[in-house]
């Protein structure tokens, strides 16, 4: 028997679905049939039903409505009868709710003359589960889907790749180049390493003697990123340099400078060696080495490290990742060929070269049920049931715009890993919907459960689905069983069904920042606190005195109103926001969903102007100690914030941090005459850049230690030896 749905699919005949329908009923009005009696109820609706026979979902409803009337049930077939009209008016007018500024962000993603109906039904490609998960906010698809589903044209479905890392080569420099070029005209943003090519100054075998060093290169791959469109915007680009390599100052330094590099997203490669020498306050070697020469630069590692943190505390810039906790820990990490060296230009997915994926995200709002009272509920079933549909609709479209990558490298790299990626929103919303403020104890608890049982249904989905359609081509049972990930997370009823049927995806779960969708939504973004509870707006009119009112997030408005209090007067645990929380908290927010979650998360520590560099070091720290995959810091008031801000908004510093003095030792190795030079650059930073002075190295005749260049004059490196060659 099967259920002829309205859109004109059908589904297998599944009594227990109008049993549920009727207890909902009962209960609405307060009427308390037991699950077994709602059963039975439901048995005597259908029996006429006939074996093999297609039924209306019309027909069922009709005929649950007349069975609650010839029972004398009329206030359940009363409530039954509003649930039916309310999913009518649902149908036919989706998101009515939605505000100006949500239609505003939808508008870019519909096709010309589409509305929210047919919108909703075009990316739900005619399954009707998602489109009643799309209706009701459960969850959505990545902006690239949802502009790519149904559309003609070149367009692809993924947010995410990564392309090959440049080689030391003009070759492979200018192939890399035409790759992301490629990649930006159908759709998608990209990701390199550029820790191959050689540092500036080293020597080259052409005319140019000496390249002039990564940055360079840097610029060209930005230029590219500008000047690609994407209907109406530009491409996205995320440049990485390791943190030995010698050109790192640089590297760590350039965005302190508007006209650098303004085309891409930069973070460093670090890794736990250099988080030990930082911890240990020991030196740091850069080093790089080519056909004709070794090259070798020392400093102190707490020295680089602060210079990041000055870096981030000026302009936001760089972001940093843990490049071994992000090979560490993911289903993978026992393949030996299974390498990350970059990430998606928001840092939520790291991936091998050519590799891409495509996204969606679950709202954890929409499963609270009786939100904002003493005993609100989260629906596991519906949450379970919603994140297995996902699971399978992004497999689904892994398929159907199989064709829609850019290279053919990348459509084989899909075909061999099938990498998807889903992740939440609304994670602040819930919070406050579930009365658990965020950050607290309780609510990390709860987070904890929550985020083991979405990754431990999203692997028992894709291994249903790899039942049906087959594992991923390069699925090995053996080493994904063996990694530290799988070990620590993946219960043993689940592993029983990957044991048997194998994984369909290599990859599964991905905190993506969801700025647009969640926004349509009207839910938070992401994993994030809310940035501001409220925010306000001026209105000029030309024939008004200008007003300033006051917006409102939407869910901290709902709880007021439940609590009978006026918006400002939200008790405190209801006003933790970015601004305000504290970041060891805000670290622990991001461990516990880190634990359960195999590629990483896009996320940013938001932090007051009164933050020091220090706090920024600090939380670098902290967040590799607690196993997190990246760290990105964002403080109020910073330069870049001048660059964002409207002409009328006072954008003043009021703590701009002192810029670090350092100096590096330099060791230059020819390999054809073992020709040793030595030199000590002494790096002047300041607020738009570097100046770096470079001198052969000399030694303090009194102490020994290396003569640095400082206020005009040649010095000893020794804080408490009072030599100086000037005043000789």
């Amino acid at each position: 028997m099967f259920v002829l749905k309205r859109n004109g699919t059908k589904e297998p005949f599944d009594i227990q679905k109008i049993a549920i329908a009727m207890q909902k009923a009962y209960q609405s009005c307060g009427i308390g049939f037991t699950d077994e009696e709602c059963l039975k109820q439901a048995q005597k609706i259908t029996k006429n039903y006939k074996k093999g026979q297609e039924i209306n979902i019309e027909q069922i409803q009709d005929d649950v409505e007349l069975f609650l009337m010839e029972s004398k049930q009329y206030d359940a077939a009363k409530a039954y009868i509003k649930y039916r009209e309310r999913q009518r008016n649902d149908r036919d007018n989706p998101w009515a709710d939605n505000d100006e500024r949500q239609d505003l962000i939808l508008s870019k993603y519909l096709l010309p003359n589409e509305d929210k109906k047919a919108f909703i039904k075009r990316i739900a490609f005619g399954k009707s589960s998602i489109e009643k998960i799309l209706r009701h906010k459960e969850a959505i698809f990545g902006g690239r889907n949802l502009y790519a589903i149904g559309r003609e044209g070149n367009i692809t479905g993924s947010n995410c790749y990564v392309t090959n890392d440049p080689e030391d080569n003009l070759e492979s420099i200018y192939e890399v180049d035409y790759k992301i070029a490629r990649t930006y005209s159908y759709g998608g943003g990209q990701g390199m390493n550029l820790s191959k090519l050689r540092p500036k100054g080293a020597k080259v075998n052409n005319s140019s003697n000496t390249t002039p060093g990564v940055m360079v290169f840097a610029e060209k791959y930005s230029h590219t990123t500008l000047s690609t469109q994407q209907d109406n915007r530009r491409g996205a680009l995320m440049l990485v340099l390791n943190i030995d390599h010698p050109d790192i100052i640089d590297f760590v330094t350039t965005k302190l400078d508007l006209n650098k590099v303004n085309g891409a997203n930069i973070s460093i490669a670090i890794n736990d060696k250099f988080m030990n020498a930082v911890k240990n306050n020991t030196e740091w070697i850069m080093s790089f080495e080519t056909p004709y020469e070794k090259i070798e630069k020392k400093m102190k590692a707490r020295d680089l490290i602060e210079l990041v943190g000055y870096s981030a505390h000026t302009m936001g810039d760089p972001g940093v990742m843990f490049i071994d906790h992000m090979n560490d820990y993911h289903f993978l990490s026992e393949y030996d060929d299974v390498k990350f060296t970059a990430t998606n230009p928001c840092g939520e997915q790291p991936l091998m070269a050519n590799g891409s994926c495509n996204l969606g995200s679950i709202n954890l709002n929409s499963f609270v049920r009786k939100p904002f009272t003493i005993e609100p509920e989260f629906d596991w079933d519906r949450f379970d049931f919603v994140v297995t549909e996902m699971i399978w609709a992004l497999d689904d479209l892994l398929t159907m715009l199989g064709d829609r990558h850019a290279l053919k490298e990348q459509r084989e790299h899909v075909q061999q890993y099938r990498e998807i990626g889903l992740g939440v929103m609304g994670l602040a919303d819930l919070a406050l919907s579930m009365r658990l403020p965020y950050g607290s104890e309780v609510f990390i608890s709860f987070l904890d459960k929550l985020m083991r049982r979405m990754l431990n249904t999203a692997v028992k989905a894709s291994a249903l689905r790899a039942k049906e359609l087959g594992t991923f081509p390069r699925y090995d049972y053996e080493k994904i069983s063996s990694s530290t990930f799988y070990q620590y997370t993946i219960d043993s009823d689940t592993d029983e069904l990957v044991k048997q049927f194998g994984m369909r995806n290599s990859r599964l779960l991905s905190i993506a920042p969801t700025g647009s969708i969640s926004n349509i939504l009207g839910v938070s973004g992401g994993v994030e606190p809310f940035f501001q509870i409220n925010y306000t707006r001026r209105i000029v009119s030309m024939f008004e005195t200008e007003k300033t009112i006051t917006i409102w997030e939407k869910t901290p408005l709902a709880l007021a109103k439940s609590l009978g209090v006026e918006p400002e007067k939200l008790p405190d645990w209801a006003l933790i926001t970015s601004q305000n929380i504290d970041f060891v908290d805000r670290a622990t927010v991001q461990e516990t969903i880190q634990k359960y979650v195999d590629t990483a998360i896009s996320s940013t520590f938001n932090l007051p102007n009164s933050a020091t560099v220090q706090d920024v070091i600090d939380i670098y720290m902290m967040a590799w100690e607690k196993g997190l995959k990246g760290a990105t810091v964002f403080r109020d008031r910073c330069a870049k914030i001048g660059i964002l801000a409207g002409i009328n908004e006072n954008t003043e510093d009021l703590n701009p941090a002192t810029p670090p003095h350092v100096h590096i030792e330099e060791k230059w190795t020819s390999k054809k005459t073992n020709e040793v030079k030595e030199y000590v650059t002494h790096i002047n930073v300041h607020q738009t850049g570097v100046t770096p002075e470079k001198m052969e190295k000399e030694l303090c005749p009194l102490c020994g230690n290396v003569l640095v260049k400082k206020q005009g004059c040649i010095q000893c490196s020794d804080p408490d030896c009072v030599y100086e060659k000037c005043a000789v």
